[in-house]
């Protein structure tokens, strides 16, 4: 029996008319919600704390609606303290994760509340914020707010909990960056804020590499990287350089927010593509993020961004205040003629080659090409003017090698090795002698000759102005403008995302959220009332349960023209893949992956509908 069955309807009448009673509801919560809830023999204590959270959520919530900020608060501390002791005495899986939900709406209404209580009227008559001639005539700026709801409180929880250790390992990391990422975005014109999207990333590791072969902080696969125009072969691969990955990403940003006008949905589309959102908002008539039902990576994409944001603006309230941060890059920048040996380089400057490889990660070997006609490279503090006045001095460089030996591994293939060197696979036998009758065998040495020239080094005369002269250089590139834009605005109060658990039906989640088994198919498009296990469901609460046709009116026509491309257009790969876990089904993971059976088992090449534990599968785009 659902614990809030066991609630009398009276006593959610006396909540709704505590309500209007002011000081009396602030007594009837403060000292103890427990005794609003009667006992049971039958009903544990742990159950009678979250019947009791369940009230108070419910009267804060209306608290917070009624303008009564202060109130609001109280009573959604009293239900949070309820919760604490609660979950000290240890109960079983199941009630912790009620708790645990039950703790994240609390806050979430809570810190609603109190922001709303603290908000002023008016801040424009305050000394220092007169709205002179500048302010009237500057356009307005985005600034990239948290949103809060129980998905983004539940990676809270996460960061400053279990996944403590890796969040303080990103944070640590990331000072020797995020300056650096900060300045590029803001000479793009994006919110800096943006430069938390590289936690959820690839947590500021340069070198990290994908399952799907997304590369570098901001995780671009080879061909959209060099769609935003990303040198990408056999010598370099600037997805993995610090400050080109980040001129490309928020091109590429700028690109997705002309379309929804909308940071979420953006965000979204950054993970999935925006072919995967449009073709979704098409399908499900909303242009609202948190009501979309989309693949489990990117419906969990844009919570894990909200909650390093809402860490990242007050690490001291997460305890992350007392994190050292690594040391931010500190360089000069040298612009040279032709090709450039690094070690030679190293030689000039008194350096090791290690320091130059690590101040120009994009550099895969030993040499670094030129671009259209200049090589830019960082060089430690205090050395471009050394290497520049020996250069000018006449000192001379060797020539640069620019042959690689490559010994053959097992199983590896001439086509994969020049695909690894970005080669001609036929010239690389030709080069090595290989053919039917002298095979590619393992352990033998191949030359793989490269297409670029060795040409003598000397200083770049460029004039001050001149973008290749910055190691942020990256070449323009016009891309077609979208046909269809939207006003969203994607609002994430009210919006929780139920994950089905076994014995769960619609009516019980139903009764459980207080909303109806027909609001849960409609918003969700459901076509029967089964739910297998595992089954994400889009619930509403509070006013977001009648916000749909508001919110869609002024973007309904704009929905019903997208001509959403029948393609993917990500920076992904059109697949990921996920493990099997015990107890699992095909159809399971297809519904919460947003896919089909048919689909799943056509990706897998499956004849049968049994997985095992343990088993990897493909998830189809």
């Amino acid at each position: 029996m659902p614990v809030r069955a066991i609630i009398p309807a009276a006593l959610l009448a006396a909540c709704m008319m505590w309500l209007g009673a002011g000081d009396c509801l602030a007594q009837a919560f403060t000292p103890s919600l427990l005794a609003a809830v009667p006992a049971a023999d039958s009903l544990s204590p742990a159950a009678r704390s979250i019947a009791a959270a369940r009230v108070a959520y419910q009267a804060a919530w209306a608290q917070r609606q009624s303008a009564e900020y202060n109130m609001a608060v109280e009573t959604a501390e009293s239900g949070l303290e309820l919760l604490k002791v609660a979950l000290k005495e240890n109960p079983d899986a199941a009630t912790r994760r009620e708790l645990v939900e039950l703790r994240a709406r609390l806050i979430g209404v809570r810190n609603a509340a109190r922001h709303q209580e603290q908000e002023p009227s008016g801040s424009s008559d305050k000394a220092g914020n007169e709205p002179d001639s500048q302010v009237l005539n500057t356009p307005a700026t985005e600034n990239l707010e948290p949103q809060f709801n129980p998905q983004v409180y539940r990676y809270i929880e996460y960061f400053t909990g279990a996944g403590r250790s890796v969040f303080e390992r990103w944070l640590r990391r990331s000072g020797r960056y995020v300056k650096l990422f900060r300045d590029v975005l803001r000479r793009e014109g994006l919110p800096t804020e943006l430069v938390h999207l590289v936690f959820v990333e690839s947590g500021f590791n340069l070198h990290a590499r994908s399952a799907s072969a997304a590369v570098g902080p901001w995780q671009f696969l080879r061909s959209t990287g060099r769609l935003f125009g990303l040198t990408v072969n056999q010598w370099v691969d600037e997805r993995k350089d610090p400050e080109k990955s980040t001129v490309a990403a928020a091109r590429y940003l700028k690109h997705l927010y002309s379309i929804f006008n909308d940071w979420p949905l953006a965000l979204a589309s950054y993970n999935a593509g925006e072919g995967t959102i449009l073709r979704a908002i098409k399908r499900q008539g909303t242009t609202n993020y948190w009501d979309l039902k989309l693949p489990r990576q990117t419906e969990d994409y844009v919570p894990q961004f909200m909650a390093v944001l809402a860490i990242s603006r007050d690490p001291e309230k997460y305890g992350f205040d007392d994190v050292e941060l690594d040391d931010p890059m500190d360089f000069d920048e040298v612009a040279l003629k032709g090709t450039v040996d690094l070690r030679a380089i190293a030689r000039l400057a008194d350096c090791s080659a290690e320091e130059l490889r690590d101040l120009n990660p994009a550099v895969l070997r030993h040499a670094a090409p030129e671009r259209d006609g200049v090589t830019s490279l960082r060089v430690p503090k205090g050395k471009a003017e050394i290497i520049l006045s020996k250069l000018e001095s006449g000192v001379a460089l060797p020539s640069v090698d620019l042959t690689v030996k490559h010994r053959v591994r097992r199983g590896q293939t001439l086509q994969g090795i020049a695909n690894q060197y970005h080669v001609d696979a036929k010239q690389l036998a030709r080069d090595n002698g290989i053919g039917r009758a002298h095979p590619l065998r393992r352990g033998m040495v191949l030359t793989v000759r490269s297409g670029l020239r060795a040409t003598a080094i000397r200083p770049a005369e460029l004039d001050p102005d001149d973008p290749r002269r910055s190691t942020d250089y990256v070449p323009p590139r016009n891309l077609k403008l979208p046909t269809t834009s939207f006003n969203a605005e994607s609002d994430a109060e009210g919006r929780i995302t139920h994950t089905v658990r076994r014995g769960e039906t619609l009516a019980s989640i139903a009764e459980r959220y207080d909303v109806s088994a027909d609001d849960i198919r409609r918003w969700n498009r459901l076509s029967s009332s089964r739910l297998p296990r595992g089954t994400r469901l889009k619930i509403r609460t509070g006013d977001a349960r009648n916000s749909t046709a508001e919110t869609l009116a002024a973007d309904s026509l704009r929905i019903a023209a997208i001509k959403a491309p029948p393609a993917r257009t990500s920076h992904r790969s059109a697949r990921h893949t996920v493990v099997v876990r015990r107890g699992e089904t095909l159809s399971g993971i297809a519904t919460r992956h947003g896919t089909t059976v048919r689909r799943l088992k056509q990706a897998n090449d499956l004849r049968g509908n049994v997985v095992r534990a343990g088993q990897r599968l493909k998830i189809p785009a």
